[in-house]
């Protein structure tokens, strides 16, 4: 396995809105989230895997063209949550789109959808001795009900990151022999990497976007240790790059941006 220290980490997280100040006010409503500073449209978010380490910056970004796709789709950053139920009541009783929801043995999540249609999931780590299947078929024939409680929900640390591919194939190949991840879990469709500071999960999925290359949903910066090496492989396997200052962007397999630094 590759040594961690030599493994690509993710520095930032980069959302696209419409409205810097409206996804503000709904991350700060919901989710307790308050801006870096009175100009700033950054929050600081920590790894589930490094929680003394550095912070991770999730930044707005004006520009947002929102292709119209209400399921899972492109990159998903997960925070991990206390209580799935808990979750789930406060918001669906605020009428924010819940679009995919699982309870699994070891876990339970949800997907929703930001004012943008950007797609972000909850997940609720579970000892999986205590899985009820009962439990799931009453979540999959929507007969589940939960309170309602006050928010702000306040979510945890980052714990993983998704991304939704039409061809895992090539995904595997583009984040494991180019990007340098390493390979770990594989199950169910899912392909679990490893990064420096957290999971990347490569799922197969049939949601397509709608408008595939316009500025929206969440886009990854990673820091890797060869910026100019990571550039030449790049290119060589035929994935042509930019390059303003000291940024490298590319787009990988499944039509999505991805950003390097050193």
């Amino acid at each position: 396995m590759t040594a961690p220290d030599t493994l690509p980490r993710v520095v930032a997280l980069e959302t696209y809105v419409r409205s810097v100040l409206a996804s503000e006010a709904f991350w700060r409503e919901h989710f307790g989230l308050e801006a870096d500073g009175p100009l700033s449209a950054t929050f600081t978010v920590r790894s589930a895997y490094e929680p003394e380490g550095e912070p991770i910056a999730w930044r707005l970004l004006p520009g947002a063209q929102p292709c119209g796709t209400r399921g899972p789709h492109g990159l998903l950053p997960s925070f991990r949550i206390d209580d799935f139920g808990r979750a789930r009541g406060y918001l669906l009783a605020r009428k924010v789109p819940i679009v995919f929801e699982e309870i699994l043995p070891g876990l339970k999540l949800l997907v929703f959808l930001d004012p943008d249609g950007t797609p972000v999931q909850l997940a609720q780590p579970t000892d999986p001795s205590t899985w009820d299947i009962a439990e799931r078929r009453l979540l999959r024939m929507r007969r589940r009900v939960d309170p309602a409680p006050p928010g702000p929900l306040q979510p945890g640390p980052l714990d993983e990151i998704t991304i939704y591919t039409p061809d895992i194939t090539a995904s595997v190949r583009f984040y494991r022999d180019l990007i340098g991840l390493s390979v770990g879990l594989s199950f169910f469709g899912h392909v679990h990497l490893v990064m420096a500071n957290a999971p990347l999960v490569l799922r197969g999925n049939n949601w397509r976007c709608k408008t595939p290359g316009a500025f929206h949903a969440t886009e990854m910066v990673l820091a890797v240790p060869a910026l100019d090496a990571l550039r030449e492989r790049l290119e060589k396997a035929g994935y042509p790059t930019t390059r303003v200052w000291n940024r490298v962007t590319v787009v990988d397999p499944a039509g999505w941006r991805l950003h390097f630094v050193p």
